[in-house]
């Protein structure tokens, strides 16, 4: 990508893919050429432009922050910053790889979202902001998350070699649908023509299917963490951190010693319930025929007696209902694909001093608590048995030819439960 931007980037993209990094060396030079990315540009380039200046940003926070130097007499040196490929990094031998990143680093920080299809470096020392362990990268992660906090869009994960002949009802009320092949990043595809890609799939790998738009694409949006915990605000579309599944994601993975951002999705299908419906009923009669006399409301009733109050009045106009928005995804880093999320993920790390000694002995021990949580999970849904090293850190760089386990029964999650799947 950044080769096509301009002549001195591609030059820089060329060393990264052959040599496996950009050394801190190369850095000024690699942000001169940054420097010169215009902001304007048409079509898809646009994004290729976006993403190298989001870049460009990253690299000064990470370099030039003195929030982030362990020197208290830390100036506008910069600090020695490496850009690594993960892809060679795992292509040295183990013992190599450890002794290389313990010699020359003190911390890891992956950027965010990594593709499915790169196998994330698990490290512990030196520690890793990032995904704690592969599986973390997975769709084992979608489902466990799902459960955890009793929210998420309906989803079936398929073995390899499982043929549909029809839809599943659960998603025959949609008309997008996400599917991700093993391995592989997701993609919205039609429900008309879901059935040919899925069988095409599941002929060689694993899918998971999940529900996402009800008459068109869901609406993705995307909730930076850490998470400000001391926020006494209700829930509302602009105040998304509020929604009860994030706030209990973040108490259980202990999201506040680490940054990323969580993907919360809206398909359109609502999931209000009757007696939201009946209030939201009720409000609107009022709003209309009250003319803004309150005193009214008093001799007001719905259709299960309960009496309605002055303060539920615009409760269907104040924000969008709770239970529209679920959890989709977690993803551990700093974002390169959006300016915005970019930079309110990297003032959370130095506001919430994500990279102080203090939090970083917390990140070590949450990691490791969800590293032993999920693999408890796989092992609970899958056949295969699944350990971690002495460390809670399976599929570390110690261990980076074991997979990520593969599904060997059909799992179906609804409604907060996740059960094998029969085919109805």
């Amino acid at each position: 990508m950044m080769g096509n931007l301009s002549p001195g980037l591609k030059n820089h993209a060329v060393t990264m893919f052959e040599v496996g990094k950009l050394s801190d060396e190369s850095i000024d030079s690699f942000l001169t050429e940054l420097e010169k990315v215009g902001c304007v540009a048409e079509g898809e380039a646009q994004r290729y432009f976006d993403h190298a200046v989001t870049l460009r940003n990253t690299i000064r926070f990470l370099r030039y922050n003195r929030h982030l130097s362990p020197d208290p007499d830390f100036h506008n040196t910069g600090m020695g910053l490496d850009l690594l490929r993960c892809e060679s990094l795992l292509g040295l031998d183990p013992g190599t790889c450890s002794r290389v990143l313990n010699k020359n680093y003190a911390l890891l920080v992956s950027m965010a979202p990594l593709s499915n299809e790169i196998r994330p470096v698990s490290s512990c020392t030196p520690q890793h902001i990032g995904p704690a362990i592969p599986e973390v990268n997975s769709a084992w992660f979608k489902l466990f998350m799902y459960v955890l906090t009793e929210s998420g869009p309906p989803s079936l994960l398929l073995v390899k070699g499982t043929r549909l002949t029809k839809l599943p009802k659960t998603f025959q009320a949609y008309d997008k649908l996400l599917v991700t092949v093993w391995g592989h990043d997701p993609s919205v595809v039609s429900t008309s023509n879901v059935l040919l890609v899925l069988n095409e799939a599941l002929s060689h790998s694993a899918a998971l299917i999940q529900a996402h738009g009800f008459v068109s694409d869901g609406e993705v949006v995307f909730v930076p963490f850490p998470i400000d915990t001391s926020q006494n605000s209700e829930f509302s579309r602009k105040n998304l951190c509020m929604h009860s599944a994030i706030q209990k994601l973040s108490a259980e993975l202990q999201l506040g010693v680490t940054c990323g951002f969580v993907s919360m999705l809206r398909t359109g299908r609502s999931r209000t319930s009757a007696k939201q419906t009946r209030i939201k009923k009720l409000d609107a009669l009022v709003e209309e025929t009250c003319n803004g006399d309150f005193s009214v409301l008093e001799k007001c009733a719905d259709d299960s007696g309960v009496v309605a109050k002055p303060q539920s009045l615009g409760l269907a106009v104040q924000c969008e209902l709770e239970a529209e928005w679920v959890l989709l995804d977690c993803s551990f880093g700093i974002p390169l694909f959006d300016a915005a999320l970019n930079r309110a993920v990297c003032e959370n790390i130095t506001s919430k001093g994500i990279c102080r000694s203090e939090s970083l002995r917390e990140l070590l021990k949450s990691s490791r608590k969800l590293s032993l949580k999920l693999l408890h999970f796989i092992s609970e849904h899958q056949d295969m048995p699944v350990s971690a090293d002495e460390n809670g850190f399976p599929g570390s760089i110690h261990n980076r030819d074991q997979v990520v386990p593969y599904p060997t029964c059909n799992m179906l999650y609804v409604n907060g439960t996740l059960e094998q799947w029969e085919g109805h």
